[in-house]
C-alpha cells in the first residue's frame, strides 16, 4: 500500500468541511438537507463517502430476490444527489476523532483483482457518522460460511439465482427423493420484518415458479420453513397482527418452527437447538445485526450491542459539537420510552434532518443547548409485507390493519419514499407487469458463479465415474 496521501483542505481558515460517512437513508438526508442550506456558500465543502456509488431502497429487497422488481429499480446513484458535494467511493478504514481524521482505502484496477490499494486521509471540521449495520451471526462461523442473507443488493442477486438453481437441480432429481426433497426445503431465521417479509417473497416465488415452469416437481415436496427464537411474529408491531401474519402464511404454504435457535449448519442441512437437522441447501439468515468493528472499535461511550451512544442533539459524547451518530449504528434514547430508538427508515430520515440542523446552527455560531435541536419522534407506524396482496399495518400506536388494505398501504408509503420520480415510475412498471405476466425465471450467472459451474463441469468430466448415472432422465 503506498504512502498515506493527504487530501488537505483550501488554505482559507474560514472553510469548514463537513465529512458525512454512510450513503443510506440517514447520510443522504443530512446531505440534502446541508445541500440546500448552504447551496453557494463557498466557505463550506461537504464530503460524503461510501463503500457503494448508490443508495438502496432496502425496504423492497425481498421484492428484488423473488424477481418482483428489476434490480436497478431499488438503487440510485448518490451522485444524483451530489450537487455541491464530493462523492468518494471508498472504505472508511479508521476514524480518529481526537484529532479528527478519517482514513479511506480503495482498489486499484480490476475490484475482482486489484492491482493495488490507494489510502487517503481526510481532516473535518464536523463529521457524521451514518454507516449502518452489519449481519450479527453471534460467533456462529459455520451459520455464516453456509446461509445467505438479505441486507444488501448482492444478497438479493445471489439469492434470487440460487432459489432458480436449486429449482434446476430438483426437476433432474426424479429418482432420488430424499435429495429432491432436502433441495426443495428452504429455511428462512427470523421472525422480524426482514424474515417474515423475506419468507412471503419466497414462498410465493418458489411456488408460483414450480406451478408455471417446473411441472414435474410435486408441489407436496416443497417445504418453506421460518424459524424464530420466541413464540411471536413482528413484536415490534402488534402481537394480534403478529399472530395473522402466521395464520396467513401458514395457509399459503409456509411452516413454523417457534421458539427454537438454528445454532449450526452445513452445505446442506440447518441444526436446531433441540437437536433437529432439517435436510436444506437454502439457509436464510435474518436473525440479527450489530454495528462493524470501526464503529465499536471507535474511541467512544457504546451500548451493549457496540452501537454508539450519542445523546438527543444525535452528538457523540464527548465530542459535541462536532461529531454526530444516527441511524443503525447509533443509540439514541426515547424520552417517551427510556429505549433506544427502533433502527428504521423513518426514524433515520427524521434524525438526518436534525443532524443538517444541528450542523448548521454550530457552523452561525449558535452552538449552545437553547439553539440546537433535539430529536423527539414518535412512531407513526410499522408496516410489512406477507405475501402477494397481503399485509399487515398499526399506525399511529392504535390503527391496526391487515389483509389487502394493509398491502395497499405498504406499497404507497415506499414509493412515495423513493428517491426519484423516475425509480417510482420504474417500480410501478414492474408492479403493473407482476399482475399480469408470469415470475421471470431466467438465471443470469455472475463470473464467479460461472466460474463455479465451469470447475464442477471439469470435475465431472475427469471423474465421470464417481457419479451415479440418471438412465431415466
Amino acid at each position: 500500500m503506498p504512502e498515506i496521501e493527504k487530501i488537505k483542505k483550501k488554505p482559507d481558515d474560514r472553510q469548514k468541511h463537513i465529512v458525512i460517512l454512510g450513503s443510506g437513508f440517514a447520510g443522504i438526508e443530512v446531505l440534502k438537507n446541508l445541500q440546500k442550506k448552504f447551496d453557494s456558500d463557498k466557505n463550506i465543502e461537504i464530503t460524503l463517502i461510501s463503500k457503494d456509488n448508490f443508495i438502496l431502497f432496502t425496504p423492497m429487497l425481498p421484492e428484488v430476490a423473488s424477481g418482483m422488481i428489476e434490480t436497478r429499480h431499488v438503487v440510485t446513484t448518490v451522485r444524483s444527489f451530489c450537487k455541491h458535494t464530493n462523492f468518494y467511493e471508498a472504505n472508511v478504514e479508521s476514524v480518529d476523532l481526537s484529532n479528527r481524521k478519517v482514513v479511506i482505502t480503495h482498489a486499484i484496477g480490476r475490484q475482482s483483482e486489484p492491482t493495488d490499494w490507494c489510502e487517503h486521509t481526510l481532516k473535518y471540521d464536523y463529521l457524521v457518522i451514518a454507516l449502518g449495520s452489519e449481519n450479527n451471526f453471534f460467533n456462529m462461523s459455520d451459520i455464516e460460511k453456509h446461509s445467505f442473507t438479505m441486507k444488501n443488493i448482492d444478497d438479493a442477486i445471489i439469492l434470487r439465482n440460487h432459489i432458480i438453481n436449486i429449482l434446476e437441480q430438483a426437476i433432474l432429481e426424479e429418482d432420488n427423493d430424499d435429495l429432491r426433497k432436502s433441495l426443495l426445503t428452504f429455511v428462512v431465521v427470523g421472525g422480524g420484518f426482514n424474515g417474515v417479509e423475506t419468507v412471503g417473497a419466497i414462498n410465493d416465488f418458489v411456488r408460483e415458479s414450480i406451478k408455471d415452469y417446473y411441472k414435474n416437481i410435486y408441489m407436496t415436496d416443497v417445504r418453506v420453513i421460518l424459524v424464530n427464537t420466541s413464540d411471536k411474529l413482528l413484536e415490534q408491531i402488534d402481537e394480534n397482527l403478529g399472530k395473522f401474519a402466521l395464520e396467513k402464511l401458514k395457509a399459503s404454504g409456509v411452516e413454523f418452527i417457534m421458539n427454537t435457535h438454528v445454532n449450526g449448519a452445513t452445505t446442506n442441512s440447518a441444526k436446531l437447538d433441540n437437536g433437529t437437522i432439517i435436510p436444506c441447501h437454502t439457509l436464510i439468515w435474518t436473525a440479527g445485526v450489530t454495528p462493524s468493528k470501526l464503529i465499536a472499535n471507535l474511541t467512544c461511550e457504546h451500548d451493549k450491542g457496540h452501537r454508539i451512544i450519542a445523546n438527543n442533539y444525535l452528538e457523540v459524547l464527548g465530542y459535541e459539537d462536532v461529531v454526530y451518530a444516527l441511524g443503525d449504528c447509533a443509540s439514541i434514547t426515547d424520552p417517551h420510552t427510556g429505549k433506544p430508538y427502533p433502527p428504521t427508515a423513518q426514524h433515520a430520515i427524521r434524525q438526518g434532518k436534525i443532524v443538517a440542523k444541528n450542523i448548521i446552527s454550530a457552523i452561525k455560531g449558535r452552538g449552545n443547548n437553547n439553539k440546537k435541536t433535539k430529536f423527539e419522534y414518535r412512531t407513526r407506524g410499522m408496516m410489512a409485507e406477507i405475501g402477494k396482496r397481503t399485509g399487515v399495518a398499526i399506525l399511529f400506536g392504535r390503527i391496526k390493519l391487515h389483509g389487502f388494505l394493509a398491502w395497499w398501504m405498504w406499497r404507497t408509503y415506499y414509493l412515495a419514499n423513493l428517491p426519484t420520480g423516475k425509480k417510482k415510475l420504474k417500480v410501478i412498471g414492474d408492479w403493473t407487469s407482476d399482475l399480469f405476466f408470469k415470475p421471470d425465471v431466467a438465471m443470469i450467472k455472475r463470473p464467479d458463479m460461472q466460474s463455479g459451474f465451469d470447475n464442477i463441469n471439469k470435475h465431472s468430466n475427469a471423474s465421470s465415474s464417481n457419479i451415479k448415472s440418471r438412465e431415466s432422465i
